[in-house]
């Protein structure tokens, strides 16, 4: 095995980790998101996310810290934007912004 080789093996090792990283955040942002907005009388409309950059957890290992922007409904005519902070698997924020309630 050459080192080019090893050294492909080892960035397509790093591209599967961040992938799986990333979905088990976006899973952990979009079940914080559905239970924030069902507390709140909401109905989500759509999540996606708007940033991730590398950080520490609360005890100091390396995660990702992803933004989420998620647009939702309190009245089912008008929609309104959220956002949610996750840092690794856990929920730091959410944020929406004042709305119309039923």
């Amino acid at each position: 095995m050459s080192l080019f080789e090893i050294l492909a093996l080892l960035i397509l090792c790093l591209v599967i980790w961040l992938f799986w990283q990333t979905r088990i955040m976006a899973e952990k942002a979009k079940a914080s998101i559905n239970e924030y907005c069902e507390t709140h009388g909401l109905q989500v409309l759509a999540i996606a996310r708007t940033k991730l950059q590398p950080s520490r957890s609360a005890n100091g290992h390396f995660c990702w810290k992803g933004t989420y922007q998620f647009e939702f409904s309190s009245d089912g005519e008008s929609y309104y934007l959220g956002y949610a902070v996750v840092n690794g698997v856990k929920l730091l924020s959410v944020d929406t912004p004042a709305y119309r309630q039923n």
